[in-house]
C-alpha cells in the first residue's frame, strides 16, 4: 500500500461540504478525505446510464398514469350518463 502523495482541490459548497462531513462520520472512524476517496474511486458511469434508463422509465409510467386517469373520468362520465338515461340518481 502506497501512502497518499498527491492533493486534489475540490471546490464545494458550504452546505454540500457539512453533508459530506456528516456522511463520513455516520461511515465511522475514516477522516472526511478517506471518505471522498472511497467514493470517488467506488463511483462508476455506467451506474448515471442505469440511472438515467430508470428516470425514463419512470417518466414512461407518469404518462401512462395521467391517460389512465383521463380514460377513468371518461368512462365514469359515461357511466353517470347511462345512468342518468335510465333514470337512475348517481350518489
Amino acid at each position: 500500500m502506497s501512502l497518499a502523495s498527491q492533493r486534489l482541490i475540490v471546490p464545494i459548497t458550504a452546505r454540500d461540504k457539512e453533508l459530506v462531513e456528516r456522511k463520513a462520520a455516520k461511515a465511522g472512524k475514516i477522516s472526511t478525505a478517506e471518505f471522498v476517496r472511497r467514493a470517488a474511486l467506488a463511483y462508476e458511469p455506467a451506474d448515471e446510464e442505469a440511472l438515467a434508463e430508470l428516470r425514463a422509465l419512470v417518466d414512461g409510467f407518469a404518462d401512462i398514469h395521467a391517460a389512465t386517469l383521463a380514460q377513468l373520468d371518461r368512462t365514469e362520465a359515461a357511466l353517470d350518463a347511462a345512468l342518468a338515461h335510465f333514470g337512475r340518481a348517481v350518489k
